[in-house]
């Protein structure tokens, strides 16, 4: 099975209960919102790459369909979906499932 067949398609699919969206080339560009609330308004089986083109609708790097296509010399949106780009923590993850930590000062 190849990792592409695991890699979520539509809002159905999204492992996580928040869903983060940011942009490398934006930096002030990034988002929360909650899966149920995006299903509800875009329906569950809509793609991720076209939910991804809704939030992101208004990104002047967006490419256009009206436009000539870009090229090298040209930036294109950076919009991404966080936890699906960078696998790490999960952004919903329930604060007894973090395992233990050391607490400076505890007691000895």
């Amino acid at each position: 099975m190849s990792e592409d067949a695991l890699e979520p398609r539509s809002l159905a699919s999204y492992p996580y209960v928040v869903v983060r969206v940011a942009c490398t080339l934006c930096p002030h560009r990034q988002g929360t919102y909650r899966l149920a609330r995006l299903a509800a308004k875009f329906g569950p089986e809509m793609g991720l790459d076209e939910v991804l083109d809704r939030i992101a609708f208004d990104c002047p790097w967006r490419p256009s369909r009206r436009l000539r296509p870009g090229n090298q010399y040209v930036p294109k949106c950076k919009a991404s979906f966080v936890d699906l780009e960078q696998p790490r923590r999960p952004p919903d993850l329930p604060p007894g499932l973090m395992g233990l930590r050391v607490v400076k000062g505890g007691c000895e």
